[in-house]
């Protein structure tokens, strides 16, 4: 049988305060399509669903809809584990309904995990934990470490594989030896999480979530990655769902196209400006790296005429200050009082006194006026 695997869908999250809400749904269609073509039987989402625990009311829709998609349109059942992200109690809500409907989720962590039969799979969901939680479920077993937890946990599942079915295990973890990337931010704090690869011994496939990279840890330990990047330092990685094959274990990436591709773009202004009327690709969500001066208002005013989905210009830092980084969603926030406070130290170098200030409100004023009028 063909299982998808996918993870991290991070719904509701926004780059820079700019929602990929639409860049999510454009993935979800392309995931249906993917499970059309591909005759998928059955999909693991192995954490991270939301990126908060309390999601907004068009983001909870999307979850719906492409649940509904999966499970009734197409016949196709999800199977899901909680991330850290996510609100487990809420996701799981109605846990023992949802199965009838082909919905198997599993938000907190138990001591009995029973496998969900799918086909020729036996499929073990494990959501992310904190290590108090198996303490209190294993007060028999020395747990001095989330490594340690674990092995407690994925011991106990293996005495419930199912023989001759493939034992496949979803989990939301930090395996030891992949690599992180800038969006893996709570698995990059300190690293006292990580697990070895040793713990998954038995399983034939472990279908894991929580970092954003597709990678191969270990030799049938896999993260799917994100479906579409998350963070600058993911552009240029190509992100797509995994393909599992049952019948031999093996995998295969089907790519997924976004609606906007992230993208850096290196050097020095005059150049960059120079090159502008000329991209190919000037709808990209981007990050400008200025290598010769710093990020000020009006570079950032000008570039975005070229490339309106600029959300973030990085320069040279100005003497004294500590950020050469300026962001849209910043610009946005300013009060008129205070663009004009950076536009004049930005062109002077200085801040600009009462009395000019006196006048821009006076000038400010008089325009309010007459526009009232």
């Amino acid at each position: 049988m063909r299982i998808l695997h996918t993870s991290d869908w991070h719904l509701g999250l926004a780059l820079y305060h700019v929602s990929m809400l639409d860049e999510q749904r454009e993935m979800v269609r392309q995931l249906l399509k993917t499970v059309e073509i591909e005759r998928v039987e059955a999909v693991i989402l192995a954490g991270d669903v939301f990126d908060h625990a309390v999601a907004n009311a068009e983001t909870i829709r999307l979850y719906n809809d492409a649940m509904t998609a999966l499970c009734q349109r197409a016949g196709v059942p999800v199977l899901i584990c909680a991330g850290n992200h996510d609100g487990a109690a809420r996701l799981a809500s109605c846990a023992s309904l949802l199965r009838e409907a082909g919905l198997f989720v599993s938000g907190r962590l138990t001591r009995e995990i029973q496998p969900v039969i799918v086909g020729d799979a036996a499929i073990f969901l494990l959501p992310y934990f904190h290590i108090d939680e198996v303490r209190a479920l294993y007060p028999e077993a020395e747990v001095k470490s989330y490594a340690e937890a674990m092995a407690a946990v994925t011991a106990e599942m293996r005495g419930r594989f199912v023989a001759g079915k493939r034992n496949i295990l979803a989990a939301h973890c930090f395996a030891a030896g992949a690599q992180l990337s800038e969006s893996d931010r709570a698995a990059a704090v300190g690293g006292s999480n990580q697990v070895g690869c040793d713990v998954f011994e038995g399983f034939d496939y472990v279908a894991l979530g929580h970092l954003h990279r597709a990678q191969n840890p270990a030799p049938q330990v896999r993260y799917s990655g994100t479906p579409l990047c998350y963070s600058f330092s993911e552009a240029g990685q190509g992100k797509s769902f995994t393909l599992l094959d049952t019948s031999d274990l093996s995998v295969r990436e089907i790519p997924v196209c976004p609606v906007h591709e992230l993208r850096v773009i290196k050097g020095g202004y005059d150049r960059i400006l120079e090159q502008a009327p000329f991209d190919v690709r000037p709808d990209d969500y981007l990050k400008i790296e200025l290598d010769d001066c710093f990020a000020g208002l009006e570079r950032l005013e000008l570039l975005r005429q070229y490339y309106p989905n600029l959300l973030l210009l990085t320069g040279k830092a100005e003497e004294g200050k500590d950020s050469g980084e300026l962001t849209v969603e910043a610009l946005s926030a300013l009060q008129p009082k205070d663009l004009v406070c950076r536009f004049y130290a930005e062109m002077t170098g200085e801040e600009p006194d009462e009395e000019l200030l006196g006048w821009f409100e006076q000038a400010a004023r008089e325009i309010e006026e007459a526009e009232a009028e």
